[in-house]
């Protein structure tokens, strides 16, 4: 699901450019602004491609040193502005993608080379129905594969109906019974949005998305579930629109009772009406929250101080000016703000070498654990144990909720879903002030 804060910029238009019209680039943690009107050879639609919505270009390897290619059926390997055929494949037959420098070839199974080739090598299927396969795993659309500095980049390029195939069920799990059909369904639009926002960011690193978290989790034909299917074939073309835009939909897994503002997580961010805190409490009830079947709807988390002492000086260079021999020991951890329900909107860490503050979605990157991952959430309390030397000697962390906490609760979605809302109703909960749109 989307998680990095930096991954939301709102793009100025009311319908989907023509997949001949989708060029750009943007990194992760990094918004660049959409490039219009360039044809090349990365916006034709893949043979074979069995739907008519524009072509996605999503990462599915940056740098890799090389990599499997081959189809379920007739396959060919082409070269740079696809006039060279350098591999007529058949279902199964495998070949390797080997760099040198900045050219690619093909190697088969006996050893037998292609020709290093500069430019981006293509791999399309031939035969009716056939599918793709990039390190054994199998996607719809077709291949480009492109020499980088680092190593072999493999890009997946496929319509975006057929992407949204590989995306919902990892995003929201697969979902078979029909009282959580409406959350699956808005599962779809809003993966469909924040795909929309994205077409046309490839021209600077050469995809769109990436197939991970930094984006959303992809899993090409293998992830596809029939009920996921379902749920984007009946949202077929809708997107989530804000003053006539196609808006970018963050969403996360579970929000603990309440959304969150965007500035609150995302600080560097401006206020925006429609990514706004959002109570998910079951109305006419005390303590009930559509959220609260989630499995991290309540958490906690225990450090030793050797265990602090090492995120902090693994992590928090990365947010906070560190001096050269490290952070030092903590002796203090406080929450410096708070949101109105209780999302601690920066953190200030006081140690014998310093005094360090780390703000908004930050926070959860600093406090990791011993394997590195992220804290839950940033809506917690603290408490600490402090040793005679004036150092912390345990800090416990009880929280709520997983994920950024911006946009559509996952989890709330699902019980949502399970008290009869369909799925506009449950996205104008989290967006609020937003609509339901044909994107053409």
């Amino acid at each position: 699901m989307p998680r990095s804060g930096r991954r939301w910029p709102e793009r100025r238009r009311t319908r989907a450019p023509a997949a001949a019209a989708l060029v750009g680039a943007v990194l992760v943690g990094c918004v660049a602004a959409p490039q219009r009107g360039e044809r090349g050879a990365h916006n034709r639609r893949p043979a074979g491609r069995d739907d008519a919505s524009p072509v996605a270009s999503v990462a599915l390897a940056a740098a890799v040193r090389s990599g499997v290619v081959s189809a379920t059926g007739g396959w060919r390997l082409y070269g740079a502005g696809g006039g060279e055929v350098l591999v007529r494949g058949g279902a199964g037959e495998s070949w390797r993608i080997e760099r040198r420098g900045a050219q690619l070839r093909a190697v088969r199974a006996d050893g037998v080379p292609t020709p290093f080739r500069d430019g981006t090598l293509t791999v399309r299927a031939v035969d009716l129905g056939a599918l793709v396969t990039w390190q054994g795993r199998r996607y719809r659309g077709e291949l480009a594969l492109t020499a980088t500095d680092s190593g072999v980049r493999a890009v997946n390029r496929v319509p975006v109906e057929s992407y949204l195939r590989g995306v919902v069920p990892l995003e929201i799990g697969s979902r078979t019974a029909p009282a959580e059909q409406a959350a699956v369904e808005a599962q779809a639009v809003a993966a469909r949005s924040y795909t929309y926002a994205r077409l046309g960011e490839r021209a600077a690193r050469g995809y769109d998305l990436v197939a991970g978290v930094g984006d959303q989790v992809y899993g090409g034909a293998d992830a596809e579930r029939p009920a996921s299917d379902a749920a984007v074939a009946a949202t077929r073309g809708l997107v989530i629109t804000y003053g006539g835009r196609v808006m970018s939909a963050p969403y996360h897994s579970t929000c603990g009772g309440s959304t969150a503002d965007v500035d609150d997580v995302w600080y560097w961010r401006p206020p925006q009406p429609y990514l706004r805190r959002v109570s998910d409490r079951v109305p006419g009830t005390p303590d009930r929250f559509y959220c609260d079947g989630s499995p991290t709807f309540a958490w906690t988390r225990t450090y030793t101080g050797a265990s602090l002492a090492a995120s902090l000086d693994r992590y928090l260079r990365a947010y906070a000016a560190v001096p050269s021999g490290g952070p030092g020991a903590a002796r203090v951890v406080s929450a410096q703000g708070t949101t109105p329900f209780g999302r601690v909107t920066a953190l200030r860490i006081d140690t014998d070498r310093g005094t360090y503050e780390v703000r908004g979605d930050d926070i959860r990157r600093v406090l990791r654990a011993a394997g590195g991952e992220i804290l839950p959430s940033t809506y917690f309390t603290l408490e600490s144990v402090v040793g005679r030397d004036g150092r912390l000697r345990e800090l416990t962390v009880r929280g709520g909720g997983n994920g950024h906490g911006v946009g559509m609760c996952q989890w709330g979605a699902l019980g949502r879903a399970r008290a009869g809302q369909d799925f506009r109703t449950i996205l104008r909960a989290y967006y609020p002030g937003t609509a339901v749109a044909p994107v053409d």
